[in-house]
């Protein structure tokens, strides 16, 4: 039996606790001081931390061959919310195992890239069209399941995992402009035919919010009005008003980062964003300096979405993107998100930090 050794990234570790510990302080403050929501949240974390050292000692070998039936348990899981799952604001998308209830869709952010990493490694050189039309029918397959629950946003990240696979892996400029282009034609019809009424509110909210000042605009509004009002050194933590008096609606979840604007101003802004950029290009480098295609495909996608979420994030809370259901990584409450982001961590370090010997699968195995 191999002994527990986990592969660490100090600069890494060190950038997720400075986020968690932010991030706890301005959940203290934008719940209004409830302290279950920030024993759930500090349990979590620390789920997220254990979650990080256990996957950063698993051999990246086992993560290879694990990939195909990670994929197939995933899709399992996202089958069983139809028949077992909890039902929240007309969206069906959680699972509850006994006390534990979760996301099946997080799992898709390992399983997609994993898994389309595993289907392109066996070829040399750029993926063929073959290959293309095969991760993008495997895609398919989660991304439906998420899309009905529904959750188009869910769909659309699922799409964009696996495209950033093919983007590592070679896919030329002219097949990731023909995709750009369809997906630019079929904007209109998704207005009309695939879109939601909720959905189609947000983004005539982001374009005019003032048109609804207290409706659907409220917001955004008062998201951007904290924003603004913390300044260059901000209000001091626990001295913001607009999240502390409900003016934010969930201030604690994806509009964390109003609260936090609101209480360290523009530097502390500064400091999450150059944090959230450093750990993007230090993933990029490690991926980089691997020596194994498999390591470099994940974790190259895995940077990406990391930067995806990010930035998303703190654009829609700032009025530059539309709402969209995209947590702060390492920063916004919830179970879900957080472990399933120290568990990404942890592949990332595991593919990464490890020898090549070990990297490549073992024929005799």
């Amino acid at each position: 039996m191999s002994k527990f050794r986990p592969y660490i990234d100090i600069p890494l570790l060190i950038s997720i606790l400075i986020l968690i510990t932010f991030s706890s302080l301005s959940v203290w403050s934008a719940s209004s001081f409830s302290e279950p929501i920030i024993e759930r949240h500090l349990i979590r974390a620390g789920i997220a931390i254990v979650a990080l050292l256990v996957m950063s000692s698993i051999s990246p070998a086992a993560y290879e061959r694990s990939a195909p039936y990670l994929f197939f348990i995933t899709v399992l899981l996202l089958v069983g919310v139809f028949v077992l799952g909890d039902s929240t604001n007309g969206s069906q998308r959680w699972l509850a195992l006994g006390p534990i209830r979760f996301q099946p869709s997080e799992l898709v952010k390992i399983a997609v890239p994993i898994m389309m990493a595993w289907i392109l490694v066996s070829d040399a050189g750029r993926p063929s069209i073959k290959k293309i039309m095969i991760c993008l029918i495997v895609t398919a397959i989660p991304a439906g399941l998420i899309f009905i629950q529904p959750d188009l946003d869910g769909a659309i990240f699922t799409v964009m995992y696996a495209l950033f696979v093919l983007y590592f892996a070679g896919m030329s400029w002219k097949l990731i402009s023909s995709v750009i282009a369809i997906i630019g034609v079929s904007l209109p019809l998704a207005w009309y035919f695939v879109m939601e009424t909720y959905q189609k509110k947000r983004i005539l909210q982001f374009l005019n919010p003032e048109s609804d000042p207290l409706g659907s605009g409220y917001q955004i509004i008062q998201s951007k009005i904290a924003i603004g009002s913390g300044g260059i050194s901000g209000k001091g933590w626990m001295d913001a008003t607009q999240g502390h008096l409900g003016f934010i609606p969930e201030s604690h979840t994806d509009f964390i980062f109003s609260t936090f604007a609101e209480e360290w101003g523009y530097i502390g802004s500064f400091t999450i964003l150059a944090i959230y950029t450093f750990m993007t290009f230090r993933v990029l480098w490690l991926a980089n300096q691997s020596e194994s295609t498999f390591a470099r495909l994940v974790s190259g996608s895995f940077a990406l979405s990391f930067f995806l979420y990010s930035f998303i994030n703190i654009g829609m809370v700032s009025g530059v993107l539309p709402v969209m259901g995209s947590p702060l990584p390492f920063f916004s409450y919830g179970g879900s998100a957080i472990i399933t982001q120290g568990a990404i961590f942890g592949i990332i370090m595991a593919l990464c930090l490890r020898k090549k010997s070990i990297c490549a699968p073992n024929p005799n195995r």
